[in-house]
């Protein structure tokens, strides 16, 4: 289960993460993936994607080392339509809808299980565009999940 969430309640990194984002891109729709340099994402590193966006699928050019740890699985490099997970069809399904909108996603998924033998959680995602005026390029995507009991993993 999944729902279309507010900037307001993000978790305050993801809002800070949407922060930088904005002030990137100016009055453009969004920025561009050169507009950002390494260092300013090191306070989110582990739990940041790179998506590029390719012709009818997506790739991870970056997964995020700590949510790798956290599912146990590591898809830097991998094309989404490689990825046999039910977990897989849950992200692409945001991502179309940010290249649809060509604009900025924020999703609560809140009750959910990585495996089937972890504890519920909820999660909190926050897929932000990046490319040039006439191509959306890559998706920059936030990934924070909460315990039910309250507790930021």
């Amino acid at each position: 289960m999944m729902r279309e969430a507010t900037l307001d309640e993000l978790p305050g990194w993801l809002r800070d993460m949407h922060a930088l984002w904005d002030a990137k891109r100016g009055a453009r729709p969004y920025p561009a993936r050169p507009d950002f340099v390494f260092e300013e994402f090191m306070p989110w590193l582990g739990r940041l994607h790179l998506v590029e966006v390719l012709d009818g699928d997506f790739r991870f050019a970056v997964f995020g080392s700590w949510t790798a740890e956290l599912i146990k699985r590591e898809y830097t490099g991998l094309k989404l339509s490689e990825i046999q997970e039910p977990l897989a069809r849950i992200w692409e399904a945001g991502y179309r809808d940010v290249v649809a909108r060509r604009a900025p996603v924020f999703v609560h998924h809140p009750k959910s299980r990585y495996n089937p033998r972890d504890p519920e959680v909820s999660w909190w995602r926050a897929i932000l565009p990046m490319g040039t005026e006439d191509r959306l390029t890559h998706l920059l995507v936030g990934f924070q999940v909460i315990a039910l009991d309250g507790r930021y993993l």
